[in-house]
Formats: C-alpha cells, sequence, structure tokens
C-alpha cells in the first residue's frame, strides 16, 4: 500500500515549516472541520485540551508500566531496562484491538478520567470518548493531546531536546521547550536515550558523523520507496514499542499526520471534537 498522503495530511505537513497559530489552525481545521467555522476554533480546541485535569494519572502509568524502576526520581517507569525488551505485543495479553478512552466526571466539567478497553464496541457501550486507539499511557492526557495537535513537527524538536546531557536535563527541556506533561516527557526521554545508544551506528551512516555533530539531518525522512531511512526505522524498530508501551499515544494511532510520511494502514483517525460536544466548561 502506498504512502498516505490525503489532502489533510498534505495542509498538515505543509506546516512545519511555519508553525505559527494561524498555520496549527488552518491544519486543525482539515483534521476536525466541525471545530472550524473560523480559524479561532482550533485555538479553542486547544485552550480546552489544556485546561482540563487528569483525575487518574497514577492508576494509567502503572497499569503501562514494565517490570522495571525508573531514571531517579521519574514516575514512568523505563520500557528498556528490563531483560524482557518490549515488542508490538503488550505484556499484559492487551488485545490489539484495546483503545485508550476518556471519561468526563460528573461534578467536574475539567476533570476526567483515562481507561482502556478491550474494543472500540466496549468503549463505547460504557459510554466513554476514544482518545486513540491502543491501550493509554503517559501520553494519553488531553493536554498532551493539544501539543500533538498544536505542533505538526515533533521530531526537530525532539531532536533538539534529545541533545541535552542526562535524563534530568533531556525531560527539562520536553517539558519546557515542546510543553508535554510531565509524565509524558519522561517517555519521550526513555524513548531518546535508548535511540542514542542503539541506533548511533545506522543514524551515522543516514546522515554522517560530521553532520550530527553539527546537528544537522541532510537525508529526507523518507526513501524514494516510501519507507523510513535507515536512522528513522532503527528508531522505530528498536524504539519504537518500548514508547508505545509508555507513552500510549502517538501522532498515528491518534488520527494526526507528522512531517514523517506513514502507510495508510498505519493511521487511525479520531474525532477529537468529540470532548466537548454538548459540554460546557463552566464551573457553577
Amino acid at each position: 500500500m502506498g504512502v498516505f498522503r490525503s489532502v489533510y495530511s498534505d495542509v498538515m505537513i505543509s506546516t512545519i515549516s511555519n508553525n505559527s497559530p494561524f498555520s496549527c489552525a488552518l491544519a486543525l481545521c482539515f483534521l476536525l472541520p466541525m471545530m472550524c467555522a473560523t480559524p479561532a476554533a482550533a485555538e479553542d480546541l486547544f485552550e480546552r485540551l489544556r485546561e482540563t485535569r487528569l483525575t487518574n494519572l497514577e492508576d494509567v502509568i502503572e497499569a503501562a508500566g514494565t517490570d522495571s524502576p525508573g531514571s531517579g526520581a521519574f514516575l514512568v517507569k523505563n520500557p528498556y531496562s528490563s531483560s524482557d525488551q518490549p515488542d508490538a505485543t503488550p505484556r499484559d495479553g492487551t488485545p490489539s484491538s484495546a483503545v485508550c478512552a476518556v471519561r468526563f466526571a460528573d461534578d467536574d466539567p475539567l476533570a476526567y478520567a483515562l481507561g482502556s478497553f478491550p474494543s472500540i464496541e466496549e468503549m463505547e457501550t460504557s459510554g466513554a470518548i476514544l482518545t486513540h486507539f491502543g491501550r493509554c499511557g503517559s501520553c494519553s492526557t488531553l493536554s498532551d493531546l493539544a501539543v500533538y495537535l498544536e505542533q505538526p513537527d515533533l521530531t526537530t524538536p525532539a531532536r533538539r531536546c534529545s541533545r541535552k546531557s542526562g535524563a534530568v536535563r533531556i525531560k527539562r527541556c520536553f517539558v519546557e521547550q515542546i510543553g508535554f506533561t510531565e509524565a509524558c516527557a519522561e517517555s519521550w526521554t526513555y524513548n531518546a536515550i535508548n535511540t542514542q545508544e542503539r541506533c548511533r551506528d545506522a543514524c551515522v551512516k543516514t546522515y554522517g558523523a560530521l553532520n550530527l555533530l553539527l546537528h544537522r539531518y541532510p537525508a529526507p525522512n523518507n526513501l524514494p520507496v516510501g519507507s523510513l531511512n535507515a536512522c528513522l526505522q532503527c528508531d522505530e524498530d528498536l524504539s519504537g514499542p518500548g514508547f508505545k508501551q509508555s507513552a500510549g499515544r502517538t501522532r498515528r494511532n491518534s488520527g494526526i499526520p507528522s512531517a514523517i510520511e506513514r502507510q495508510e494502514s498505519e493511521f487511525r483517525p479520531v474525532d477529537h471534537a468529540a470532548y466537548f460536544k454538548n459540554r460546557s466548561l463552566d464551573q457553577d
């Protein structure tokens, strides 16, 4: 199957060189047409997502964690430090049809809990709202969703953060420079360190040692046939499964196109306007 190149994917990718609020709002209009009677509607959605509060973070992280400890004071466990490296199958036997969903509190329009369901049918029966495919993790929060939606290109800022020295500094960069929540930033930090350690040779071959030293990445993300370059493929193969287990949310399983072209079968559309349909955020 060919690389996914829908109209709205092209528009999303075209905003990467211009991450202005208007450009991001325009891109989101193609993702969520019902929210875009005006360009300000997308910005309103971002703000609403940021204002929400997750009430069961520790439960979500515990369910997504490995048997390995975290790094220092990190709340999230390191998915790569176990001798039993994660693969595409969740260690707890969660089916591939699993989904992560949101349920808002009855007495607080800003408070919500996340929960994983074995299937979308069971989720719909419960009355919860889909936020991404696959089970929940540290990046499944609506605050982190706002970051994913606002920034079409996370690859470039993530590379900048990954160059920091030590896990604490890398995490701080993900929080302060990109805007992730603390827990989500920890999953991104583990991913960055694992890729540095295990994909160095592939990345040197792809970009050249001098270019990496100068923080330049001249090779395209995708080869002419549509597959990833060797460096990104290494990250996909050796860091991707652990990241999905830890973070839960990815751009693809959340229905958000990115700078890196992907196969159509990897893209899972999600209606992110559904959280606030018929809901008021005004508190009495």
